[in-house]
């Protein structure tokens, strides 16, 4: 494996911290502290990417925002990639029949990455923004690896390291097998987190709705008609023309626990949507 560049590096995670904050401005010391790095090399850094137009500097409160050269590189992308434009369509008419947020997102290496949100925003509905992102670490990430093949799925196993037990081992493989078979994965909303907002209208980050979710309590295996549900999300695959996951859509932003059969329902019409974007795109579906 090639050597990485510590610059590029930094470079990155100074464009993926604003763009996942792209309403907010921040100081050199706000970014230095956040992301651990030095002032002096990161002044020069900041510098570089404001002179190439890819951040703006504010003078009178001396911070540091999105710049306008990112909007060519953004429509260049969409046009080399146009799942998630294509996708738009879909999630606006989803977000206005359900009533809840539609998201699309892609996995890149060995993060999730928001690329679109639909969806009208609520006081204390969940913040999630294009340009977040969130480690694609078991039990996270499934609906992405489920129809990969057994390196892949292994390499992904991995990531949770050394530490996970081999019964959370084997729930993850019957998890992933579960989601290819029916076609979308379900994630319940983190048990500790769900008893907190119950009766609340505490607001919730996309990183607070899943920090801490262990694997026996977030992924939904079986459906109990009787029983009802609090959810994270249900996800849906988008597939490229390789039969490979190019993006996923999400539903998110559940007020409160949803019926079995409700579950079921919203699944299909995600899963109808998801298919006719593959369809757009000149994906396939690869055989189950």
């Amino acid at each position: 494996m090639a050597r990485r560049a510590p610059a590029v590096d930094r470079s990155i995670a100074i464009l993926n911290h604003l763009a996942a904050r792209p309403e907010q401005r921040f100081t050199l010391s706000e970014i230095a502290r956040e992301l651990n790095l030095n002032k002096a090399t990161l002044h020069a850094m900041l510098n570089a990417l404001t002179d190439a137009g890819y951040l703006v500097r504010d003078d009178a409160t001396k911070t540091y925002g999105l710049g306008p050269a990112l909007v060519a590189l953004g429509r260049a992308a969409l046009q080399a990639s146009p799942a998630t434009a294509l996708a738009e369509p879909e999630m606006e008419g989803l977000a206005a029949e359900t009533g809840l947020d539609v998201v699309a997102s892609a996995a890149i290496h060995d993060e999730i990455v928001i690329l679109a949100r639909a969806g009208t925003p609520r006081p204390f509905g969940v913040n999630v923004q294009p340009g977040q992102r969130l480690p694609m670490r078991p039990p996270l990430g499934t609906v992405f690896v489920a129809w990969s093949g057994p390196t892949a799925i292994d390499r992904w196993l991995a990531i949770g390291g050394t530490k996970v037990s081999k019964a959370d081992l084997a729930r993850y493989r019957t998890i992933v097998q579960t989601v290819r078979a029916r076609g979308y994965s379900v994630g319940l909303e983190a048990g500790s987190l769900a008893r907190r907002l119950k009766g609340t209208d505490h607001p919730r980050s996309l990183e607070e709705g899943v920090r801490g979710v262990r694997v026996e309590e977030y992924a939904l295996l079986d459906l109990d008609e009787a029983e009802s549900y609090r959810l994270n999300h249900i996800g849906a695959p988008v597939f490229g023309h390789d039969g490979e996951v190019t993006i996923a859509l999400f539903l998110i932003g559940f007020t409160g626990p949803i019926l079995a059969e409700q579950v079921d329902a919203l699944a299909a019409r995600l899963c109808d949507a998801a298919a006719r974007v593959t369809d757009k795109i000149g994906g396939r579906a690869p055989a189950t």
